[in-house]
């Protein structure tokens, strides 16, 4: 069996299992979900060869004469269904998508179409005509088949209402490159043309493929023209191409495809080049898109968060007004999440919105506005977070001291100082240790000596706590800094050695 065949079975036999899922429970269902992500697995070896067509009979699917999978019901089942309504290929080419392979589904059980945009890649053959992509056949609002926010696919939004539109895309025109192909060499261009005429006329030509990129319903597609137009938009200085840039990408901002994008960079094995992609088209559509931003944010796992964040950073200023917005929600893990957020922006005015919020009466929110304005820095943030060293919260101190060391004012190092006396949690002790050796003041170098000891025999000081202050000690230049840190690398508790260790390298 040739490597080709292989795939495809192993794809086919993946897509089957996914075909019964759908037809057994909701769309949200675990099972559903890790049979689609299999599905998106098993495709880029389907499609590496590049474009395939599959004959579709009563009994099963075929391909250069062999019956694929003869044995498996389920591809059985879903071949067909197809030949049942009139299906008799099923032509795919790269770029092929698992949302493209429920829109089959949804053809095999009547639900859409097969002239559906939502098809993409696949072009589906009837005994009398070949069919791609949209007609002026009817078509449904959507497809019921949706995963959850934290799945691979969502509902697949429904194809333009217009039927002008609907009309020109399904117009045979043998002259005419296909809408992905041509707005990707219109993008291109806008790197290369220099004159404002040439600018305008490629804008103008976007505006015009609009409703056919809308139509393709390719996320891709979509992240790569908002981001080419926004890159544009750093270098124009006439403001009526910048209105039309503007609304070249406003008229991107379809709410379907925005959620489909947040859902998708959320996902794990997104490659690198493709997140960047989303990161700029959701920052580039700050205004419409951040609210789906920080709903992911809030639901995703800690360590899967950073795509968001980028997200907030490439928006910068633009993130500012939609996550004002949500500062005064009633539910304070939203309120938190959008400090969080508005600190990543970077915006001079974020400040002036924080600070209020470190008198909020939810622990959380005061936390994530001191983590937002440690995002932010600079020294006018030091002295609005120094009353929060005494704050009755433990994250709340810490994150103080935090954002204190963040500022770099050595002058609050006696403050500091003071609250080491003060406080007893050993976290908060340790954040203070270290923000004392990054602030770097004269009196800094005998307190951290002092907390790097072991402490007398009534009063021993737990190696976290000696570790940390090892830690600040390595953010000093001086020669003592050093030669306490030489001589704390050979100290008897491995925590404190670790820390010395990793600070002389």
């Amino acid at each position: 069996m040739t490597t080709q065949a292989t795939g495809m079975e192993r794809a086919l036999g993946a897509i089957g299992t996914t075909f019964r899922m759908t037809r057994l429970y909701p769309p949200i269902h675990p099972a559903l979900v890790e049979a689609v992500r299999q599905v998106s697995e098993t495709l880029p070896g389907l499609v590496a060869p590049g474009t395939f067509e599959w004959k579709v009979g009563a009994t099963g699917l075929h391909w250069e004469g062999q019956h694929l999978l003869p044995r498996n019901s389920q591809v059985a089942e879903l071949a067909g269904l197809l030949f049942s309504r009139g299906i008799r290929t099923i032509r795919g080419t790269p770029g092929l998508a698992a949302e493209h392979i429920l829109a089959l589904f949804a053809v095999a059980t009547g639900t859409v179409p097969p002239d559906d945009p939502s098809l993409g890649e696949l072009t589906l053959g009837t005994a009398r005509r070949t069919q791609r992509l949209s007609s002026t056949g009817p078509t449904p609002t959507s497809l019921p088949i949706e995963i959850g926010a934290r799945g691979l696919a969502a509902a697949l939004p429904a194809t333009p209402k217009d039927d002008a539109v609907r009309r020109a895309t399904a117009a045979f025109q043998p002259d005419a490159l296909p809408v992905d192909v041509e707005v990707r060499r219109t993008i291109a261009s806008l790197t290369t043309v220099a004159t404002p005429e040439a600018r305008r006329e490629a804008v103008a030509r976007l505006q015009a493929l609009t409703p056919g990129v809308l139509a393709l319903r390719d996320i891709g597609l979509v992240a790569e023209t908002v981001a080419g137009l926004d890159r544009l938009l750093g270098t124009v200085d006439d403001p009526e191409l910048a209105q039309a840039i503007g609304d070249t990408a406003g008229g991107l901002a379809d709410k379907a495809l925005l959620s489909r994008m947040v859902s998708r960079l959320g996902e794990a094995r997104v490659a690198g080049p493709e997140r960047e992609g989303l990161v700029a088209a959701l920052g580039a559509l700050a205004s419409v898109s951040i609210g789906l931003v920080l709903n992911a944010y809030l639901a995703a796992r800690t360590d899967m968060r950073e795509p968001y964040r980028a997200v907030v950073r490439r928006a910068g200023d633009r993130a500012l007004e939609p996550l004002q917005g949500r500062l005064a929600d009633m539910d304070p893990t939203v309120a938190a999440g959008a400090a969080e957020l508005l600190g990543l922006s970077g915006a001079p005015h974020a400040v002036a919105l924080l600070v209020p919020l470190l008198r909020h009466e939810s622990e959380f929110v005061r936390e994530a506005a001191l983590v937002g304005l440690a995002e932010i820095g600079g020294r006018e943030i030091s002295r609005p977070a120094m009353p929060a060293l005494k704050d009755p919260s433990v994250g709340v101190r810490a994150a103080a001291a935090r954002a204190i060391a963040v500022a770099g004012d050595p002058g609050a190092t006696t403050v500091l100082v003071r609250r080491l006396e003060q406080d007893e949690d050993e976290g908060v002790l340790a954040e203070l240790l270290r923000a004392i050796g990054r602030l770097g003041a004269p009196e800094a170098l005998n307190t951290l000596a002092k907390y790097a000891e072991p402490g007398g025999m009534l009063k021993r000081r737990s190696p976290n706590v000696r570790a940390a202050a090892v830690e600040g000690l390595a953010r000093m230049t001086s020669r003592e800094a050093r030669g306490l840190l030489e001589l704390y690398t050979h100290d008897k508790e491995p925590t404190v050695r670790r820390a010395a260790e990793a600070a002389v390298r």
